[in-house]
């Protein structure tokens, strides 16, 4: 990955007036919903929110559920960004429904994650670490290493704001370095393995 992101959005944005230029709605709300994702980035929230909500109701227009579910999850993201967890939770729980509706089970595990992010914003600890589980169970049996280690990286964050064990935390890390070890993502699995030492210091000095 590059990190060119300013570049990024005007390609998006360049791919999204094309698309109008042709009445492909489907094509416009993927542009929409593709630089939401990279105005997030630029940590430009507001401009994100609206992108993913046109490219949501985009979707809606088109009949594309998949989509829309993804364009929620966007919109949560930001909203996380914004620190509006309550609504952030709002998006991911429609992004989860619509997933069921498609039956897409890795869709929904994905928003798992998410919303486990949203419950530790509203200090709801103890259903964020069962989210986190739940989205980490799930994602390890369809074999997605990548993100069951990110899932992991979550549970492993909500145990310790939950004051959680130090024995538990660390055992959350090393699965989540695991699970990326699996998956091939060896930066990844280098930043889960580093969060383990200063708990087992910190375990040891306590």
């Amino acid at each position: 990955m590059l990190h060119r992101y300013d570049e990024a959005l005007v390609a998006h944005e360049t791919a999204r007036d094309l698309f109008e230029q042709v009445g492909d709605t489907h094509g416009q709300a993927s542009a929409w919903n593709n630089s939401g994702e990279t105005l997030r980035l630029l940590h430009r929230y507001d401009e994100a929110l609206v992108a993913h909500e046109t490219a949501r109701d985009l979707f809606e227009q088109v009949g594309d559920a998949r989509n829309r579910a993804i364009a929620w999850g966007g919109a949560g993201n930001v909203l996380e960004g914004l620190h509006r967890y309550g609504e952030a939770l709002v998006a991911h729980e429609t992004a989860r429904g619509l997933f069921e509706q498609i039956g897409d089970a890795h869709g929904q595990a994905v928003t798992w994650i998410n919303s486990g992010t949203a419950l530790r914003g509203l200090r709801r600890y103890d259903e964020a670490v069962a989210a986190g589980r739940r989205s980490a169970e799930t994602l390890g049996r369809l074999g997605d290493f990548t993100r069951a280690g990110e899932a992991l990286s979550e549970l492993a964050t909500s145990l310790d704001a939950a004051n959680a064990a130090p024995a538990v935390v660390r055992e959350a890390w090393l699965r989540s370095a695991s699970a990326y070890d699996t998956a091939g993502a060896t930066n990844k699995r280098d930043q889960s393995r580093a969060k383990v030492a200063p708990i087992t210091t910190n375990a040891i000095d306590g």
